[in-house]
């Protein structure tokens, strides 16, 4: 099961919230299936925790959108629905397009250098899909957190693990990829330009590319 790093032991000092973190990562690297129970006594026993304190790091979970807790029946992964995604994809790229607009605005040198070098990792890794996944996620990780705004970049980080598995998904393909890059190569040239307004609408459209591609694979598989 997918381990936290320290940085984010340090921010969830507390053992429900520890483990809430183990039990979403692990969701989020498809460790757990969706539509799959999450039985307290087997996390319990896994984590060498009480009941209690799975429980309490499930209802954590919840709140992420990545399980849900069913009177009777406890907790299980949360289904990929073809509304789920509608929903969340749509907040998180409005919630995207501020961000850079914000970024564009009022990139430093130091910030464009960054993005420069994070967009070539991100071509370097176009051949491989889990690779490509964790170069997209550090590139807009950083734009997210040198936008200005920590409120708005929690805002983003909670939508961020919502859609994680939908991006994932998304990105198997090297047609996506490939559309993926080219709207990344957009979006880091429109804020080294300083072009706000083409950022914004370059970085809505990235993430609602990878909602059409994550629904029309849902829909595929149903």
């Amino acid at each position: 099961m997918a381990s936290p790093s320290p940085a984010l032991y340090e921010i969830y000092a507390t053992l429900p919230a520890q483990i809430a973190v183990r039990i979403g990562n692990a969701i989020v690297e498809g460790e757990f299936e969706p539509g799959q129970k999450l039985r307290e006594v087997d996390l319990a026993a896994a984590f060498g925790v009480s009941r209690a304190s799975v429980r309490e790091a499930l209802r954590m979970v919840e709140r992420e959108g990545l399980v849900t807790i069913l009177p009777q029946r406890g907790a299980q992964v949360t289904s990929l629905t073809a509304q789920e995604v509608q929903d969340v994809f749509e907040i998180r790229a409005s919630l995207m397009g501020l961000a850079h607009h914000r970024l564009a605005a009022a990139a430093s040198a130091e910030v464009r250098k960054r993005l420069s070098g994070l967009l070539k990792d991100l071509q370097s890794a176009r051949g491989d899909g889990e690779a490509y996944a964790r170069a997209s996620l550090a590139i807009s990780s950083y734009c997210v957190h040198n936008a200005g705004s920590s409120r708005l970049a929690n805002l983003i980080l909670s939508f961020g693990r919502q859609t994680a598995r939908y991006t994932k998904l998304s990105l198997s393909t090297p047609e996506r990829r490939r559309q993926s890059l080219a709207n990344w190569r957009k979006l880091v040239a429109a804020t080294i330009d300083g072009d706000a307004a083409t950022a914004e609408g370059v970085a809505r459209q990235l993430v609602l590319d990878t909602r059409d591609a994550a629904f029309r694979m849902l829909s595929t598989n149903r």
